[in-house]
């Protein structure tokens, strides 16, 4: 998450949420508008088609505070995710740069990167937390009351059902505590939101949940780009630099699959 979220900060964060609310309403409302004849029932693959339409990058990269970015070069605006995160991060970040790409006032024409990461705090990186959250949670809150077993093991499972990170189902929760004065759930968000499991995989395996969720994907998937060098060079096949483009990217692609093998 874009925020460094905790225990102490909780209050403040549900508070700006409360005042953001009704503007990303209406965000998400225009992502139904637009995507509803879509036929994708999965909201990180809606993602991850609105993303491929402004030529989604996916590579690994060695940075673990690092997220995603979106770099915006001669008025193109190029989303780009960090597949060395857990799934479960990389589908929550997909909606925050769908927020990015799509809402956020300040991309223009300018050349200009966001980095997606968990430092920054600024309303703009929480309006894109609370819509990236607002896209995948759904009717989290219902399932959570259906749920047995204690706090933490509950939320595990919302994580696998919503395919949503640890502390997003949290804030969510404590969200819903606050507006309905429920001071039981709200200190059991408080007590546990800081003491995420150092092993998600162990703790999914032992629920008998899929644990490749909080796993890596380490993806390498410059589909998009490839594709149209390759338009390029069946259009003008003459043109030497696009065949010198091609083997160059070819190059490229290796290297960071070389790099991913090596990850594994």
């Amino acid at each position: 998450m874009a925020d460094r979220i905790t225990s102490k900060n909780l209050d403040e964060i549900i508070k700006m949420n409360i005042c953001i609310e009704e503007h990303i309403r209406c965000c998400t409302d225009e992502i139904y508008r637009r995507y509803n004849n879509t036929r994708i029932n999965s909201p990180e693959k809606l993602a991850f088609k609105i993303l491929n339409d402004y030529n989604l990058i996916q590579i690994p990269i060695e940075d673990k505070y690092l997220g995603g970015k979106v770099e915006i070069r001669n008025n193109k605006k190029i989303p780009i995710i960090n597949t060395s995160q857990p799934r479960v991060y990389q589908y929550f970040i997909a909606w925050h740069e769908v927020y990015h790409i799509i809402f956020d006032e300040r991309i223009n024409s300018e050349d200009i990167t966001f980095d997606i990461n968990l430092i920054d705090s600024s309303i703009n990186e929480r309006k894109a937390d609370y819509f990236a959250a607002c896209m995948i949670l759904g009717n989290v809150m219902d399932f959570y009351y259906e749920l047995e077993g204690n706090f933490v093991e509950k939320v595990l499972r919302c994580m696998d059902a919503y395919k949503a990170p640890y502390k997003v189902i949290i804030v969510k929760l404590y969200e819903y505590a606050y507006k309905n004065n429920n001071e039981s759930l709200k200190n059991l968000c408080l007590e546990n939101i800081d003491k995420k499991p150092n092993n998600l995989v162990a703790e999914f395996e032992k629920l008998g949940l899929d644990s490749e969720l909080v796993k890596p994907s380490n993806v390498t998937n410059l589909g998009n780009l490839e594709k149209k060098i390759k338009e390029q060079i069946e259009i003008n096949p003459d043109v030497s630099y696009h065949k010198s483009n091609y083997n160059y990217f070819k190059e490229i692609k290796s290297k960071l699959s070389n790099k991913t093998n090596s990850m594994e």
